[in-house]
């Protein structure tokens, strides 16, 4: 409970230090409005003195949270019907996984610090505090889906250059920010966010100020990107595949089955949203290919003519 209340907490510390209405009123408009931005139109909500309008930010964390409960009602939907579930018939990984319960499981993944606590108080911060680049707090035009791509492209390659490095540059490293989410062989989508406040700094937070930094847009583009890659993030932990996954693999788009297989053998699909980086650099492994996947097809079985002998691939 005192997880969850620590956005609320942070919010109304930052709204509440901005000057009040009536000293904007008698404050002079040239010391609060804002400048025009190279290229882009003015603001369109005035500045509350120093502090840049909550406006922008509001609307930002209702869409992120707006989209998230059509997520969760989907959850819900899919695990409904018990051991017919739509769930259970399209499950991932051969094993059976513990049951959990919907409302607790909610609860954890809605309330914990380095999910949505942390992200959110992010947002606030790096809005509030005027750490984005400026055309961010433009609410001119509307959403221009090829910097919402942008966004998504470089937000998912940094954001798996430093899954990459979390893994491979210590084990001490790994052990404090990213083995607390490798404790799930077998996720489910409440786990998306449940690790270590080290691990969503490191291959979320980061990743996001350096996006912000590379990809310049409106307020309306960042909306929809953060909408979109929060609610993914939840979407490729799911214990079963959704119906669209067919199309997503193949236009490149991460899955479920595709995380699914970076959790069951750590070494492969670091990808998140998108598994081209996997695939150029030579770490993409197929679901089809794990054996503990209820896809398996047999695994690439070659033969070795000198040895007059099959053999399967290493890893299987």
């Amino acid at each position: 409970r005192a997880r969850a209340c620590a956005l609320p907490t942070a919010l109304a510390v930052m709204w509440g230090a901005a000057p009040a209405p009536s000293a904007l009123q008698s404050a002079p408009a040239a010391a609060w409005a804002p400048p025009d931005i190279a290229g882009v139109a003015p603001y369109s909500h005035a500045r509350w003195g120093q502090w840049h309008s909550p406006v922008g930010l509001t609307l930002g964390l209702l869409a992120v949270a707006a989209l998230q409960v059509v997520v969760v009602l989907y959850h819900s939907w899919r695990l409904s019907g018990g051991s017919g579930s739509y769930a259970v018939r399209n499950k991932i990984q051969k094993a059976e996984r513990k049951a959990y319960a919907f409302l607790p499981g909610l609860r954890a993944h809605l309330g914990s610090v380095e999910g949505f606590v942390l992200l959110g108080s992010y947002l606030a911060g790096t809005w509030m505090f005027d750490l984005m680049p400026s055309s961010y707090y433009s609410f001119a035009g509307g959403v221009n889906w090829k910097h919402v791509l942008c966004q998504l492209l470089v937000q998912d390659f940094v954001q798996a250059a430093m899954h990459y490095l979390e893994h491979k540059l210590h084990p001490y490293v790994y052990k404090l920010s990213h083995k607390p989410h490798h404790r799930f062989l077998n996720p489910c989508l409440f786990d998306a966010f449940n690790g270590s406040i080290g691990d969503t700094v490191g291959m979320i937070l980061i990743p996001l100020y350096i996006t912000a930094n590379l990809v310049h847009c409106n307020v309306w583009s960042y909306m929809a990107f953060g909408s979109l890659y929060a609610n993914w993030l939840c979407l490729i932990h799911a214990e079963y595949d959704h119906p669209w996954d067919k199309v997503c693999r193949l236009l490149g788009v991460g899955t479920p089955a595709d995380h699914h297989v970076h959790h069951k053998q750590f070494v492969y699909n670091y990808g998140h949203i998108f598994m081209y980086w996997d695939r150029l650099f030579g770490t993409y492994r197929a679901p089809e290919d794990v054996r503990h996947f209820v896809c398996y097809k047999g695994g690439e079985a070659e033969v070795n003519k000198s040895a007059g002998r099959a053999y399967t691939a290493k890893g299987k």
